[in-house]
């Protein structure tokens, strides 16, 4: 099977438009996770090589591919109560934490989604 490469500064479609391919590249996700409650399980992900229980409510993510540098933006989602706060810390190139507290502060485990954008090395 042959594999090739295309090259495109823009991409056209035929009725929505162009737009150029930095757009596609630097806007994308470069890493997502869904992990279960207790932080032990990936439920889904892209670009996660593994999921550890660090403590109550933090999950650490550890990536396949490495980040450019720990700039990065991301957000995390608390999948099952609309009122606990998800945070995202300790970035580093290669993981970063995801975060629950409730109303009052107090770290909880619950079921969260992350999500990082950036560049990778």
């Amino acid at each position: 099977m042959a594999f090739g490469i295309i090259k495109a500064d823009t991409l056209t479609h035929s009725t929505a438009g162009s737009l150029a391919t930095n757009f596609v590249v630097e806007g994308s996700a470069k890493a997502w996770h869904k992990g279960d409650a207790a932080g032990t399980s990936l439920l889904d992900s892209f670009n996660v090589s593994s999921l550890a229980d660090t403590n109550t409510g933090i999950q650490t993510i550890n990536l396949s591919s490495a980040m450019n540098n720990s700039s990065y933006s991301g957000h995390c989602t608390v999948m099952n109560n609309a009122t606990y706060i998800g945070l995202i810390t300790g970035a580093t190139t290669s993981l970063y934490l995801g975060r629950v507290k409730n109303t009052s502060a107090s770290a909880i485990d619950e079921i969260q989604g992350t999500t990082i954008f950036g560049d990778l090395a």
